[in-house]
Formats: structure tokens, C-alpha cells, sequence
């Protein structure tokens, strides 16, 4: 039988693990180069739909994705595979909630964000804006499933593509740190 570490009561949990994150603090110069690279992705993904009409492909949410692709290049959950997976799975998820049950009610949206978040974690594509995601076919009451391509697809992969591209420019940043 293996020793498990005892458990702490309920009460005791929320204090928290330690007081201070072991996180690294980001100097200036990798900061401002994070928020460069959120800028430009964004920018551009709003350029193609909007300004341009070249493809769809923006959408809210993505802006927390460039939050973890640029903030955090090295993260599990930045990675292409959780990108591009997430936010499609969470799109066909929150698609078909909106297809069944045809109505935007709390219990809607409970719906599709709970079988976005069990579909990645059973597919082990966890990306917490997808979670967004999922809320969008409801809140927007989205029907057609060629949305889950575009602009949720095709926004996904241009994201990728930006940070690979954009992190790799810098010595000290690598992006992806891996693909499955």
C-alpha cells in the first residue's frame, strides 16, 4: 500500500499552498516584448476580418489566447495542439448545446461551457479562453457549424502561426515546446 500525504481540511485548503507564487517576475524588456506580440496577433487576426474582409477569423476570446501563447510560450496549455484543439472542440460544444436546446438561459450556457471543459479535458486539449468559446454559439446565438472552421479554426491556426514565428525571433523565447 503507498503512503499518501494526509489531507488538509477544507478550510485549511483555501489558505493557499505558500504565501508568494515561485513564478519569476518578468523584466521590462520581456514584458513589453509579451504585449508586442499580443498586439501584433490580434491586430492582425482584426485586420483580415474587419479591415481587410480577407478571412474571418477573429473572435474575443483570442485575446486571452495571446495572453498565453505570448505570455507564457513554455505553458502546456499554449500549446498548439491545446490552441487550436481547445477552441475548436469548444466551439462544436457549445454549437451543438445552442442546436438542442435552441433558447440563451443560464442553464444553456452552463451546458456548453461544462461540456467544453469535460471535452478538453478528456481530450487533453485544455485552453482556458476556449472556454469562452463555447459561450459564443449561446450568447450569439450561432447556428451554423462551418463557424467552428471559421473564423474558430482559421483564427486558431493563425495564432499559432504568429507566435511561432514572432517567439522564435527572440534568443531567449521557443515556441511551441511541443506539438502532441
Amino acid at each position: 500500500m503507498s503512503e499518501d500525504k494526509p489531507q488538509l481540511p477544507y478550510l485549511q485548503k483555501l489558505k493557499g499552498v505558500s504565501i508568494r507564487s515561485e513564478a519569476p517576475h518578468p523584466g521590462w524588456r520581456e514584458s513589453l516584448v509579451t504585449g508586442l506580440g499580443g498586439a501584433l496577433a490580434i491586430g492582425i487576426l482584426y485586420a483580415l476580418t474587419s479591415d481587410l474582409k480577407f478571412v474571418t477569423c477573429f473572435m474575443a476570446p483570442f485575446g486571452a489566447t495571446c495572453a498565453l501563447v505570448f505570455g507564457l510560450p513554455g505553458a502546456p496549455v499554449s500549446q498548439p495542439r491545446n490552441v487550436i484543439g481547445g477552441h475548436m472542440l469548444s466551439a462544436l460544444a457549445g454549437l451543438v448545446v445552442f442546436a438542442i436546446l435552441g433558447r440563451t438561459t443560464w442553464w444553456t450556457m452552463a451546458l456548453a461551457l461544462g461540456s467544453a471543459m469535460a471535452a478538453m479535458a478528456m481530450t487533453r486539449t485544455y485552453h482556458p479562453p476556449a472556454a469562452v468559446t463555447a459561450l459564443l454559439p449561446v450568447l450569439q446565438q450561432i447556428t451554423t457549424f462551418t463557424w467552428v472552421l471559421a473564423p474558430v479554426g482559421v483564427g486558431a491556426l493563425l495564432l499559432v502561426a504568429i507566435a511561432m514565428l514572432y517567439n522564435n525571433l527572440f534568443r531567449e523565447r521557443h515556441y511551441p515546446a511541443f506539438w502532441w
